[in-house]
């Protein structure tokens, strides 16, 4: 069965969307063929459609905007209902969020939801995973912080490649939540300052 990765995220290289979608690939049964390719902008690519082509499964990675989906993912969304064949692959779907909560993410995988459902494919599921800030500089193991995410991967993989439906799932790295906030502030003010500002403008509000 052919696979179709997409990573979602405007970031070109080096986003957290890939990395969960390396971490997926890693997890599948044999058998399942993957393709991957990037929607960072507003347009979607030839290669994209004509991927979809015969694909069993869509996966799409994205980092979580204001509660919802990147504005250039919806631009491409619209772009993409028409595009393939039908009935098409069914399509699931992996959400980050810097939050720490996974369930954050709600509101995103709802919108994949609607949009398989105007677009007439099957909405496979998908899942919400919770301190995207940390992910890209853990190792993608069973144990340690890691080890939630790895397994519902794990699990996601499995229905993939059955092409099988299912509720989705909320999670979070296995970090305890203070810490992760507390080194998100020290991030934020490491950032602030290699930029020339200064950690007291982190607190300005628009006037």
């Amino acid at each position: 069965m052919k696979a179709v990765f997409i990573d979602a995220s405007p970031k070109r290289k080096d986003s957290t969307s890939g990395v969960l979608l390396n971490a997926l690939e890693s997890r599948l049964p044999a058998g399942v063929e993957v393709v991957r390719l990037g929607l960072h902008a507003g347009e979607v690519p030839a290669e994209v459609p004509e991927a979809l082509t015969g694909a069993g499964a869509l996966v799409f990675s994205c980092p979580l905007y204001v509660d919802a989906l990147p504005s250039h993912l919806l631009s491409c969304l619209e772009q993409l209902e028409k595009a393939g064949e039908r009935p098409g692959p069914v399509v699931y779907a992996l959400v980050n969020c810097g939050f720490y909560e996974g369930a954050q993410a709600d509101h995103a995988l709802e919108v994949f939801r609607n949009w398989c459902a105007k677009a007439g494919l099957a909405w496979g599921g998908g899942l919400g995973i919770g301190g995207g800030g940390a992910i890209q500089g853990l190792p993608a193991t069973g144990k340690g912080p890691m080890a939630p995410v790895c397994r519902a991967l794990g699990e996601l993989g499995e229905r993939l490649s059955r092409r099988e439906t299912g509720a989705n799932a909320y999670l979070s790295i296995a970090f305890p939540r203070m810490l992760y906030r507390l080194a998100g502030q020290l991030g934020w003010r490491q950032q602030i300052r290699r930029n020339g500002g200064r950690a007291a403008d982190l607190g300005q509000r628009p006037q």
